[in-house]
């Protein structure tokens, strides 16, 4: 993660108002933010204190609500470590941003110099379906506060929800400088305060150089929802029998959680499991089989592509991550758009050549990384396809999770989500699987250019996530598994063409 990085929360009132104490406590405690802000463009007090409360009080975090401030004056915190960090400047009201711009430029708020300030503000951004256009009905107040402010502005917008970011080019103000060329803001979502998103909690890390990653939990991945088995009203029938958290899931014997209506014994042992899990931060195995390519002499190459989409027209990148060698590959095509299968070549000429008899290991592949690179083996370099049908390919997902061989610690399966909570520290680039995507996408359409360095870092990223989930599982604690299931059969098979 860049140095300097902070981790902002952003809370719709709604999810406040829905979950238990303890569920918003749980995810103040899974997150570990730097500042917590609740969306609202109305004033929600409960909501306010309620998140308060789950942070440990005022010394704690931050927890900024901008709709309960007494006066229209921006607030400035200071999130991260006290010698880094990131600047955050809250205002409740789009008029207030020239004022923001010139408090920065007359050092009235004390941002850390060449870096980038982070502005939360409600912006909406229209959209006119039926002339496929967007329009910024504030335009000239965010002008005014790019024109004025020094350095770099990323603006936050709790009417937004948490994936959008968008580049806007602005129309300057009367009587700015205009040499510099076109005025541009970045606009990036925190999750909508209400309708679209607002049952997300959204977690985004901000970067001094003004990248934003974000990670996106459904709001029942909290408190007892969050435990495997458990649904709504389960949990509501746990409560009413006094066991409140995951904590007194796991204190309570199964005898006595198996006395609650709808709850049978392979419920309680897994929901007690998976609290252990949630808990602990360790993955646990529940049987005895084989981890992907285990048996290998040497470790699976871990691999990840990048695509122009769920129905790729191209595969854009191959990451390829050697654990033996502590070495990653990429694959990459700058120069020809239309050109849908040169990577591809590239990639199999290097894996055929360099690594004959390697295994290779995804996250899902057997659902979109495989299925897309053999159709894309057979339509633009055939004369590979019968080798690379011999490749043994593993799916480490499929293996924990579709076959139950693990409970993982991530709130959501997803990669990157179970590998920080195994303490997998990111290359923090601020993208995600779409963003990339659409970042090509637009590069296809539009011949706008890629930061290419910082989407090869994403997908390197992945490739060393998935090992590290790998290695972890391969030191996890094993138990037999729930309610004596009988042993499964997974060993891994080669992936043919005719799977697909």
């Amino acid at each position: 993660m860049e140095g300097g990085s902070a981790r902002l929360l952003a809370l719709p009132p709604a999810v406040v108002a829905d979950r238990s104490p303890d569920a918003v406590a749980d995810a103040c405690d899974y997150f570990d933010p730097d500042g917590v802000w609740v969306l609202a463009t109305e004033r929600a007090p409960r909501a306010h204190a309620t998140v308060r409360s789950a942070t440990g009080g005022a010394e704690a975090v931050p927890v900024v609500h901008t709709p309960l401030a007494r006066d229209d004056a921006p607030r400035h915190d200071r999130l991260g470590s006290a010698d880094g960090g990131v600047d955050v400047v809250s205002v409740r009201d789009p008029s207030a941003l020239l004022e923001v711009g010139r408090q920065l430029r007359d050092g009235v708020i004390d941002a850390a110099p060449e870096t980038t300030t982070f502005v939360a503000c409600p912006v909406a951004v229209e959209v006119d379906a039926t002339q496929l256009s967007a329009t910024l009905p504030v335009a000239a107040d965010l002008a005014a506060l790019v024109a004025t402010a020094p350095g770099n502005v990323v603006v936050l917008s709790d009417l937004l929800p948490a994936d959008y970011d968008h580049e806007w080019t602005l129309d300057a103000p009367d009587g700015a400088d205009e040499t510099d060329g076109p005025l541009t803001v970045r606009l990036h979502g925190l999750g909508a305060a209400e309708g679209y998103g607002s049952r997300d909690v959204a977690c985004l890390t901000l970067s001094p150089s003004g990248a934003v990653g974000t990670e996106r939990v459904g709001a029942d991945r909290f408190g007892l929802r969050a435990l495997e088995g458990v649904g709504p009203r389960t949990a509501d029938r746990l409560r009413e029998a006094g066991v409140r958290s995951r904590a007194d899931v796991r204190r309570t014997p199964l005898r006595q959680l198996t006395d609650v209506t709808g709850v049978g014994r392979d419920t309680a042992e897994r929901a007690t499991r998976h609290a252990e899990v949630l808990d602990s931060g360790d993955p646990l195995r529940l049987s005895t089989s084989a981890l992907p390519g285990e048996p290998a002499a040497r470790p699976p190459l871990c691999l990840d592509i990048e695509t122009d989409g769920l129905s790729p027209t191209i595969i854009w990148q191959v990451g390829v991550y050697d654990p033996s060698a502590d070495e990653h590959h990429a694959f990459t095509e700058r120069e020809d758009p239309d050109d849908p299968g040169r990577v591809v070549e590239r990639f199999v000429t290097w894996l055929l050549a360099d690594h004959p008899e390697r295994d290779l290991l995804t996250w899902n592949g057997n659902r979109f990384d495989y299925r897309h690179l053999t159709s894309f083996v057979e339509r633009y370099c055939p004369e590979y396809a019968a080798a690379w049908d011999g490749y043994w390919k593993h799916d480490l997902y499929d293996w924990a999770v579709r076959q139950d061989n693990a409970l993982l610690p991530g709130r959501t399966n997803k990669l990157d989500h179970v590998a920080r909570k195994l303490g997998y520290a990111g290359a923090d680039t601020g993208l995600d699987g779409a963003a990339t995507a659409a970042a090509y996408g637009r590069l296809m359409r539009t011949g706008e250019p890629l930061d290419w360095a910082r989407h090869e870092a994403y997908c390197e990223d992945d490739c060393r996530a998935l090992w590290h989930v790998y290695e972890a599982l391969k030191a996890a604690d094993r138990r037999d598994s729930v309610a004596g299931a009988a042993e499964r059969t997974t060993e891994s098979e080669q992936t043919g063409l005719g799977d697909f």
